[in-house]
């Protein structure tokens, strides 16, 4: 995910348009990301304008500090080559980051730097080679992938590459724009608008634009359809805000958008389609994917932190989209941090579940046994001391806090089945703690 601003003129002033379903590749698997994006050039249809853009989240690079600020360098290096694997365009650049927050460089708030390449080809097949280098941290991450570029042809009804952005604000006849790069969403908070380029064969024309969000069975998951727009030149920017009603759980879905006359009373035909496009929409697996992967087994977990009431409310959802609405709006009451990207909370509480399942599994599951809960609720402790019980036969360990606070477990069966002998306080849950 992106934060950088970019300015577009109202007719592709920038190329910035977004991945046609011919370039969408799969996710790169590095430390950075890339997107080849395509639209209409202007010499007839003999050549696709191809960008090229380089996203670098701050956490893949190291910062050093310099008169009380964190500053980063890179060089970036594209290549393209044909078929034959003949070089046909190198391009080399470096940039200088500069923030005055350490937290914001360590990735606290999701930024990442920007760049943008771009390449005139003729329609065909390329592969595009990669390499950014850290200057600091003496490193170099790389990503080969192959390209198709496809043909614009002159005076067509067509429509670009598909952009995703984070926010769009139009001023006159310029955008501003901050953008995603790449098909993985790793935030479901963030609000996406679809940024496209449509060409008309004839103008004026009324226009809107329709989108959906499938899922690979075709399960449509989110659609909708955009405002509609008086074209008064054959290329026109569009976009349309993405609205779900559900949460994605991680996976891979495709986004389709078409574009659609408007009839005299202002009402889009949506038989009628006169350009379409598609490109990937992927929801990694993290923390928030794993969790949310089962809803209602992630609302059982919430015992150690919320009160019954508040599962109850949440359990009381008829669908399980809104299950999981109720689910979000919980643990954002809990997030110690509005203002960036991540909930601290909500990763520590089921990073701990997760670890618990690991360390602690008995006759049940890690996070149901009683070490699990006191594990979940007051997380690891200061010291911990292993002893024979009086009798010599069971096994005692002792957990101790900061707070000169200790729990008691006690196995009698040699299988690694603790209880607690030591009461818990009544109301003890999770509270997050810087």
């Amino acid at each position: 995910m992106t934060k950088n601003i970019i300015i577009l003129t109202a007719i592709a002033a920038s190329g910035i348009v977004g991945i046609p379903e011919s370039l969408a590749q799969a996710p790169s698997t590095t430390n950075f990301f890339v997107d080849v994006m395509a639209f209409r050039g202007r010499d007839d249809g003999r050549t696709t304008r191809t960008d090229v853009y380089v996203s670098v989240p701050y956490q893949t690079l190291e910062f050093s500090e310099f008169n009380g600020t964190m500053v980063a360098e890179y060089s970036a290096i594209t290549t393209l080559r044909d078929t034959t694997g003949k070089r046909l365009f190198d391009s080399t650049y470096r940039r200088s980051i500069v923030e005055d927050d350490y937290a914001i460089s360590r990735g606290k708030t999701g930024k990442a730097d920007n760049a943008i390449r771009t390449y005139n080809l003729r329609p065909g097949t390329y592969r595009l080679e990669v390499i950014v280098r850290d200057v600091f941290g003496k490193r170099d991450h790389s990503s080969t992938r192959k390209i198709i570029v496809p043909p614009f042809a002159p005076f067509a009804q067509d429509m670009s590459s598909i952009m995703l952005a984070s926010d769009i604000e139009q001023r006159g006849t310029r955008f501003s724009i901050t953008p995603y790069v790449g098909d993985v969403i790793w935030s479901g908070e963030v609000s996406l608008f679809a940024f496209v380029e449509c060409y008309l064969s004839k103008s004026p024309a009324l226009v809107a634009l329709s989108w959906d969000i499938t899922a690979q069975d075709g399960r449509v998951l989110g659609q909708g359809i955009g405002e509609s727009v008086q074209a008064t030149a054959s290329a026109v920017q569009m976009f349309v805000p993405l609205t779900m009603s559900q949460r994605l759980i991680p996976g891979t879905y495709t986004l389709r958008m078409r574009l659609h006359p408007v009839s005299s009373n202002e009402i889009p035909d949506t038989s009628t389609v006169l350009a379409e496009r598609t490109r990937p929409y992927v929801v990694p697996r993290s923390m928030a994917g794993n969790v949310l992967s089962d809803v209602n087994r992630s609302i059982k977990q919430l015992i150690f932190v919320a009160n019954q009431e508040d599962i109850e409310n949440i359990q009381a959802g008829s669908t399980e989209g809104e299950r999981l609405s109720r689910f979000d709006e919980f643990w954002k009451k809990q997030d110690p941090t509005l203002s960036t990207v991540r909930n601290e909370a909500f990763e520590e509480y089921y990073s701990r579940i997760e670890q618990a399942n690991r360390r602690f599994k008995s006759y049940t599951e890690g996070w149901l046994t009683d070490m699990g809960r006191v594990f979940i609720i007051f997380g690891e402790p200061a010291n911990t001391e292993r002893f024979t019980a009086q009798n010599g036969v069971s096994l005692v360990v002792r957990w101790t806090y900061g707070n000169n606070t200790s729990y008691t477990f006690e196995d009698n069966t040699g299988f690694g089945d603790y209880r607690l002998r030591t009461s818990l306080p009544g109301n003890a849950k999770y509270t997050y703690r810087r």
